[in-house]
């Protein structure tokens, strides 16, 4: 259903989906006669599975006061996921805008919390307990850079609030951890994917077996190449994972010892922001459409004329010619070693240890869009503009020669990041009492991280024409003297000049925890209190700006009459601070039977800032000192209420879990990338800023079955607001812009001999499309679907279409692009993309 200008748009089909699909699932429960309900058969949601992520002691979800889901390798790949981002599409609770690429930087947050200033501030990704890197939202190097998904991955389980705070560092919102398959269970699979209306390509393999009594092994990985789902250039997506883990068990099986190993050497392109088109009525915008001329659900921003951009090293002043198609590059090696051993005397000792080399690069065309009379107005009176390059080069510029009558003044992104490596050991002990009040697990550790951060930026601002293949454009003053040179307007100037950077810092964290877990009959009671300290060593240097002859022909033209260069002898930055801090977790769960559990948890946790908080007032560039400790750190309160229940009745199984939310947040929030002008265009504030939110919702997961037909109902209502914000006060009591109060995914599916068919309904409601909250995004949902076909023999096919009926829809907020009130400039949700795959198991 496509929203319509003229009036608010309505939900109301998949509303009364909703309500008919909630109510199969609860009737049960008022049929069922003095039969007690068999937990075994009607566990279709999963709250026997064991909660290992993130908390106290291990054990089944119907016993914990925490918010936890599990999804496992089916129902990732019947949803045919094409980017990391879409995999987390499945949990509840989880809110990301899944449109940047196959690479990752996708801005990643859960229920309650804020995206905040990019990237995932309050989320923290990891693999089978360790995170990947230590913080989500570092610049160009997001957690969702470092992680994939392939068939080594058994399940991937996500908690979400409630005791991260005390079992993870910097990630008092959600842990999501990938858990590693190990071989304990024998068998393997190989598996060929191919785009039917895109260009990729990928191969699986995955194999694990026992080698000898106690001995057991996984290997596996994936090799992909293409274009991934926007059009860009051949291989522009190319790239490997492959990983493993051996184990070998001792003490009679009570212990054993893993290592660990994975290399990710992959080039992604990367999807910025891009545009549509969209009519507004009154405060209501909808009626989106592609741009006649341009499909931005498929293409790219970069063409074969904005492919490279020239530039100069701020530091070594060597010229580069820099290509833009690779997008996110990474470079991942990694080895671990994992301990556990449960001794005689009730003691259990736990280490695991990780090292990794990480290192990359961000390279790639945003786009600004605006019509040419805007940019021209913007860059000076009497201005001109001439294509440099493309079919038309030499020739003016005007509206009419355009393919689309817009031009992009954005970012030409070229960012090092030699080194992103990190250190993480997490060495815990529990023991277990049998006391007259019930069996009390004690359980204390220590986690030290070091998280390296050794970057070099080089972003340059320039014109370039937008459409297919968009040409670069030149501009030129009243008298004919250039502005720019091959369409840049200087040199590492974009952002107001930030984007000469070179950073050497280092962030490590160290912090003791405690924790104790009761159970007495029905009744667990558990807390846990964790003590931080986290510290900053770090040099950094800013370029400033000055004329500079790059190209060595003794004239200063163009782009070099603004030339920023960071100089040797310019003092640098210094960063050398050191915070401590408590976070604490506290919960109570009661089983009122074997099939209905209830609990209530509060907790406070804290996100410690760290290359963000660089070239920021709040660090003494002098001393290194926080200018405010205050500013360095991110509070984080919630507090929870919520049930489990499951049953079954006849042929019907069915369960779902229920939560109620608060939560509240400060935070000091620096981000570069805002322009400190109010009177901009979907102005969010200055690039420092202080702000501070509180929510309450409800989370509700629900999953049932009747034969061969099943189906899962998630949704997640949150009323947000803004209730402190020191940059733009106009904005307290509002909500984000683009952030929806309801989220769901619908996801029915039916067996028919060795065929199965489902879909996935993702959906939300309408947003708004500014800070001040005076216009409406109208809501929208998205219809993905598979079949899967059993040949036998272990010989599975399966044909998986998402955005099946290929709606164009901004994927959060937005706004019309400046000079035009019908180009809207968004995210936006990917086109229909078909996928076909073959799968052998063995």
């Amino acid at each position: 259903m496509k929203p319509q200008s003229s009036r608010r748009p309505t939900l109301t089909p998949l509303a009364q989906l909703l309500a008919t699909s909630l109510a199969a699932l609860a009737l049960p429960a008022l049929a069922q006669t003095a039969e007690a309900p068999d937990a075994a058969k009607s566990d279709v949601a999963s709250l026997d599975r064991v909660v290992t992520t993130a908390t106290s002691s291990v054990k089944s979800k119907m016993r914990s006061s925490v918010t936890v889901t599990d999804i496992d390798q089916d129902q990732i790949k019947d949803f045919g996921p094409r980017t990391e981002a879409e995999v987390l599409l499945l949990i509840p609770g989880i809110r990301t805008d899944a449109t940047a690429g196959a690479g990752g930087n996708a801005n990643i947050s859960v229920r309650g919390l804020p995206i905040a200033s990019g990237g995932s501030k309050y989320v923290q990704l990891q693999e089978d307990g360790l995170p990947g890197v230590q913080f989500g939202d570092m610049n160009f190097s997001n957690n969702d850079y470092w992680i994939r998904f392939d068939n080594n991955i058994d399940s991937i389980q996500t908690l979400r609030g409630g005791s991260s705070s005390v079992f993870a560092s910097q990630a008092p919102g959600a842990v999501i951890n990938y858990i590693s398959k190990t071989g304990k269970e024998r068998g393997g699979s190989l598996a060929l994917s191919r785009g039917l209306n895109y260009n990729e390509t990928r191969v699986d393999a995955d194999y694990g077996d026992r080698l000898d009594k106690g001995l057991y092994y996984h290997i596996g990985g994936y090799y992909r190449e293409g274009e991934g789902s926007h059009r860009s250039t051949s291989n522009a997506l190319q790239g490997y994972q492959l990983k493993g883990n051996i184990t070998k068990e001792f003490n009679d099986g009570k212990g054993y010892v893993r290592a660990y190993f994975k290399v990710l050497d992959e080039h992604a392109p990367a999807n910025p922001q891009t545009f549509i088109n969209a009519t507004q009525s009154g405060n209501s915008i909808g009626g989106f459409a592609k741009v006649p001329g341009y499909d931005a659900t498929r293409e790219s921003g970069v063409s074969i004329y904005n492919a490279s951009v020239p530039g100069i090293d701020p530091v070594t002043r060597q010229l580069t010619n820099t290509s833009l198609t690779d997008g996110i590059t990474v470079n991942s090696k990694s080895v671990g070693l994992e301990f556990h051993n449960a001794l005689d005397n009730g003691f259990t000792i736990d280490d695991k240890f990780r090292r990794s080399q990480n290192s990359g690069a961000f390279q790639t065309q945003f786009l600004n869009v605006m019509t040419l009379a805007n940019m021209l107005s913007g860059l000076g009176a009497g201005t001109t503009a001439r294509f440099y390059n493309g079919p038309n080069a030499g020739q003016a510029v005007t509206a009419a020669n355009l393919q689309l009558g817009l031009v992009s003044q954005g970012a030409a992104i070229n960012t090092q990041t030699p080194d992103m490596g990190n250190l993480v050991n997490d060495l815990s002990v529990n023991k277990q009492f049998k006391l007259d009040l019930g069996t009390l697990d004690l359980k204390g550790g220590i986690f030290h991280s070091r998280q390296n951060v050794v970057q070099r930026w080089a972003i340059s601002e320039r014109l370039v024409e937008v459409g297919k293949n968009g040409a670069v454009i030149d501009a030129f003053d009243s008298t004919g003297a250039a502005l720019t040179t091959a369409g840049l307007t200087g040199y590492n100037n974009q952002w107001g000049g930030c984007c000469a950077r070179d950073i050497d810092a280092h962030f490590t964290t160290n912090a003791p925890y405690l924790s104790l877990n009761l159970q007495r009959g029905n009744l667990d009671v558990d807390a846990g209190v964790r003590r931080e300290s986290f510290s900053s060593d770090a040099s950094y240097a800013a370029g400033t700006s000055r004329a500079f002859d790059v190209n060595g022909d003794g004239q200063i033209t163009g782009a070099e009459k603004n030339v920023y260069l960071i100089d040797a002898t310019t003092p640098r930055g210094l960063s050398s601070y050191k915070v401590s801090y408590t976070n604490y977790s506290a919960g109570v769960n009661y089983r009122l039977t074997p099939d209905l559990s209830v609990f209530a948890r509060t907790s406070k946790g804290n996100r410690a800032i760290a290359d963000r908080l660089l070239f920021s007032a709040n660090i003494d560039a002098k001393t290194g000192l926080l200018a405010n400790r205050d500013a360095a750190l991110a509070p984080v309160r919630q507090n929870e209420i919520g049930a489990r229940y499951r049953g079954h009745a006849d042929r019907l199984s069915y369960g779902l879990s229920a939560t109620l939310f608060h939560s509240t947040t400060q935070e000091f929030d620096y981000d570069q990338t805002r322009q400190d002008n109010p009177a901009l265009p979907n102005y969010q504030g200055p690039k420092l800023n202080v702000v501070g939110y509180k929510a309450d919702g409800l989370e509700l997961e629900t999953a049932g079955a009747i034969g061969d037909f099943a189906l899962n109902v998630n949704l997640v209502y949150s009323d947000e607001k803004i209730t402190t914000n020191l940059g733009a006060p106009a904005f307290i009591g509002k909500t984000e812009a683009g952030l929806p109060k309801l989220r769901y995914t619908i996801s029915p599916r039916y067996t028919v001999g060795p065929a199965t068919f489902g879909a996935t309904i993702r959906g939300q409601d309408s947003v708004w499309a500014d800070g001040g909250n005076t216009i409406r995004i109208g809501g929208h949902y998205v219809v993905s679907a598979f079949v899967n076909y059993d040949f036998g023999k272990g010989l599975t096919g399966a044909l998986n279409v998402n955005n099946l009926f290929d709606k164009v829809y901004p994927a959060g907020g937005g706004g019309f692009v400046p000079g035009s009130m019908t180009v809207f400039g968004a995210g936006v949700e990917n086109g229909r993309t078909i996928n076909a795959s073959l799968r052998y198991a063995f």
